[in-house]
């Protein structure tokens, strides 16, 4: 059974984590399970990776319940593992706005820009 959650941590990286009751996580309160970063850059990929220790519980700044689309991406991304950014694949699953901005870009949802 999927135990999927979104968290934001301190370094203000977006995550979807399926949690899996691992001893070692526990007694260190760290999240453990299989993650995938939604807060990349357009020059970088998505990667699914396996039942990992994601972060302490103390750098986690908020925990949400990830939306149908978010969900979906999950599970798209479990089975292919590795996609680099495109805005097609952004807008199909409707996470764009987690898309960081690199320095030498100016930010897509920024005013000052517009």
């Amino acid at each position: 059974m999927q135990k999927l959650v979104k968290v934001t941590t301190t370094f203000q990286n977006i995550w979807l984590i399926d949690l899996k009751d691992e001893l070692f996580s526990e007694k260190n309160t760290i999240l453990f399970g299989d993650t995938l970063r939604l807060s990349i850059s357009k020059n970088d990929s998505y990667y699914f990776s396996e039942s990992i220790g994601l972060t302490y519980d103390r750098e986690i700044i908020s925990k949400d319940l990830p939306t149908e689309n978010e969900i979906a991406f999950f599970n798209y991304m479990k089975k292919a593992q590795e996609k680099m950014f495109s805005k097609t694949l952004a807008n199909k699953y409707d996470i764009a706005k987690y898309i960081r901005s690199t320095t030498t870009e100016e930010p897509e949802n920024d005013p000052k820009t517009k």
